[in-house]
């Protein structure tokens, strides 16, 4: 900033100078012709100011010439700079769109774990632990959608079919993943030794009957007890 203001300074001290040397040559010059002494004050004084008049007037008309030009020939500003702008709003974008698929995938690993601390928590009495663990497997292969021959079965003591299907329901419930013959099949592959003979269209039907009986009931919500 200092640079720019000394730099002005010398630019205007060096106009005044060369308008302060016309003004003298002029003054010369009305003298070498006759002119009295106030008369050759009088034209330095004009001729000096006419100078600086004139460079001022130059200096606005070339500054508006110049950017004139620039614009009309040379509109690479503009361009540059709306790219620059489109640059920071896919920026900005692409930010909000991975908050939102971090929001979205935390979501999912919560419910897969609200998910698991229900089933563990309902079949721990009813099977062996290493059967816990694979139940709560299969749990997360059917949030995750895959497919149905990565489940494997598990084997339960104590409960029946109802309570089976109490389950199922309340796991699709809870996720409202694909539709509820998907869980029918889901529950027929756990569970072989308890529904591998019932038909999968069967275990549909019945997956909310008598919504208070059996150990495993009915639950709106798993999150809560």
């Amino acid at each position: 900033m200092h640079s720019k203001y000394f730099e002005n300074i010398v630019i205007y001290l060096s106009v005044l100078l060369g308008c302060i040397i016309l003004g003298i040559l002029a003054r010369m010059f009305a003298i070498s012709v006759g002119a009295d002494e106030f008369t050759a004050n009088i034209v330095f004084v004009a001729v000096t100011l006419f100078g600086v008049l004139v460079y001022g007037l130059l200096s606005i008309f070339i500054k508006d010439l110049f950017t004139l030009i620039k614009q009309r020939f040379f509109p690479k500003e503009k361009q540059v700079t709306e790219p620059i702008k489109k640059s920071n709003d896919s920026a900005r974008i692409d930010k909000i769109r991975t908050k939102q698929k971090q929001l979205i995938a935390d979501q999912e690993n919560n419910n897969k774990a609200i998910a698991i601390q229900y089933t563990q928590t309902v079949f721990a009495p009813y099977t062996s632990d290493k059967d816990l663990v694979l139940l709560s497997r299969n749990i997360t292969s059917y949030a995750e959608k895959k497919r149905i021959s990565e489940i494997q079965s598990v084997e339960v003591t104590e409960l029946n079919s109802i309570d089976l299907y109490h389950f199922g329901w309340n796991i699709w419930n809870h996720f409202r993943t694909g539709n509820q013959l998907q869980m029918a099949a889901f529950l027929k592959r756990v569970f072989p030794s308890i529904l591998g003979n019932v038909e999968t269209e069967t275990i549909k039907r019945h997956l909310k009957d008598d919504e208070q009986r059996g150990i495993i009931q009915i639950r709106k919500n798993l999150s809560e007890e």
